[in-house]
């Protein structure tokens, strides 16, 4: 993968343990990562994640990564949206996902 300017860059997460919390789907298939989770990990606005939602009410999920935004906010794919059949004020439990799981 590249970079501005031409650099070839490595994609390294940010996050070091897995998190899972509930949220709400907002308006154009957001969701809002609480700032306790932003300030664990140090995340910053522009950061890759690995994100894995599961509607409440279903045994589907899906993962998929996700830029995020300045607010602290998330987009849910809308392929993803429409195939867990999801729209705006359904509550799921959405997993950040670390790039290899801490083994403890």
């Amino acid at each position: 993968m590249y970079g501005k300017g031409g650099k070839r860059w490595k994609l390294t997460l940010p996050i070091s343990e897995n998190t899972w919390i509930h949220a709400k789907l907002l308006s154009e298939n957001r969701v809002q990562i609480p700032v306790l989770v932003r300030w664990k990990f140090k995340l910053e606005p522009g950061e890759v994640l690995k994100v894995k939602v599961s509607p409440m009410r279903s045994h589907e999920s899906e993962t998929f990564f996700a830029r995020l935004q300045k607010g602290g906010r998330i987009t849910v794919p809308t392929q993803v949206a429409i195939f867990l059949e999801l729209k705006p004020g359904d509550v799921m439990e959405v997993g950040l996902l670390a790039e290899k799981p801490a083994e403890k």
